[in-house]
């Protein structure tokens, strides 16, 4: 991409210089002293960012996207046949729903519509409905429309179920507030290219002992080798100390995901939370000033992505080209059936600033 073009999409994002150096450092081994101290790190990084203790969860560090996460999530401690529930209000609702029957699973489907968050009732509802259910699975950030989906409550729901909750973070974690043992999450999936502020192309999954439990319940599920996180915890019980993962890590992009990690640190997570709040809270104030209105109202409002709707008469894809062939400003269109009702601002990165927001506006209300 043009060096010029300003990122503002819902990820990849923008990533600081340092972050950058770090791919361009001579390869290294996966595995030995010195990597294992540099992956320790990063997963001790990421439990605080997950916001769990350092013995209550597991995390491993999957080297793919945040789908493979998914993936690893609900193929692990599934049997084809069983029962998920899935949460659906958007486009990355609809992904779950795929995955789960890709897995092999029989989906309950529990809908909102789209820009509207999840009901914790209806998912309660679900539950007592079909109590055979093993997992209940819903999207945290919910990117199509920029909904945050209430997981706290419905963790409060499914917590005591047999059914075990899992959530795909991918757009949220690092931008957002975690506590997963208080929300009663037990498998999450996210992904480093969004409020992490790395490259694309790693996975962070958390687990807790209820979904080891659910692992652990059959070796029969037969959804591969690869994210089959009981293959993921041996390497790292009895090849810890030495090679803690089961495949071949990218290094140089774990190094660049580490250095993205000590920034966000060095910064502090209550900091970079708020600092993603006042931004979009200037991005939603100036796009009314624009003319064109958040799609949703403030008291919903996603602290790193903002959906909108362009101005009367006018599609979605208008306001993205204006912007990149006359600002140099990326931005994303609508998905699904809002393909041509909003535009998408991403506002995750953590190099991002006012000024940023500001030369935006400006070149919205030119439009």
């Amino acid at each position: 991409m043009d060096s010029a073009v300003k990122l503002m999409i819902p990820g990849p994002v923008e990533v600081d210089a340092r972050v950058l150096a770090a791919l361009n450092r001579p390869v290294e081994p996966h595995y030995g002293d010195a990597w294992v101290e540099k992956y320790s790190r990063v997963v001790a990084i990421l439990k605080q960012i997950f916001g769990i203790a350092e013995t209550d969860y597991d995390v491993y560090l999957m080297a793919g996207s945040g789908t493979c996460a998914i993936d690893a999530c609900m193929g692990s401690s599934l049997l084809s046949g069983e029962k998920i529930i899935v949460g659906n209000n958007g486009f990355f609702g609809d992904r779950l729903v795929d995955i789960a029957g890709n897995t092999g699973l029989q989906v309950i489907e529990v809908k909102s519509e789209w820009g509207q968050p999840l009901d914790p009732q209806a998912i309660k509802v679900a539950l007592q409905q079909h109590p055979d259910a093993k997992a209940v699975a819903v999207v945290h950030g919910e990117t199509s429309t920029s909904i945050l989906n209430p997981i706290a409550e419905i963790g409060a729901v499914v917590k005591s179920a047999e059914a075990v909750f899992i959530v795909d973070a991918v757009s949220s974690l690092g931008g957002l507030p975690y506590d997963l043992a208080g929300w009663h999450v037990d498998l999450c999936a996210s992904a480093t290219q969004k409020c992490l502020g790395a490259p694309p192309g790693l996975a962070p999954v958390a687990i807790s002992p209820k979904a080891w439990r659910m692992i652990d319940r059959s070796n029969r599920k037969a959804h591969g080798w690869y994210t089959n996180l009981q293959n993921w915890r041996k390497y790292a019980q009895e090849w810890g100390d030495w090679h803690p993962t089961p495949i071949t890590m990218p290094t140089n992009t774990v190094n660049a995901l580490l250095v993205s990690l000590e920034i966000l640190i060095q910064e502090g997570i209550a900091n970079r939370m708020e600092r993603f709040r006042s931004l979009a809270l200037q991005l939603r104030n100036g796009l009314r000033e624009a003319g064109m209105e958040p799609f949703t109202p403030d008291e919903l409002m996603n602290p790193v992505l903002t959906a909108a709707r362009p101005p009367k008469g006018v599609e979605s894809v208008q306001v993205v080209r204006y912007l990149l062939d006359t600002h140099h400003i990326q931005i994303s269109g609508g998905l699904g059936h809002l393909k041509k009702e909003v535009f998408r601002i991403g506002h995750m990165s953590p190099v991002l600033k006012p000024e940023d927001i500001e030369n935006l506006v400006c070149a919205l209300k030119a439009f």
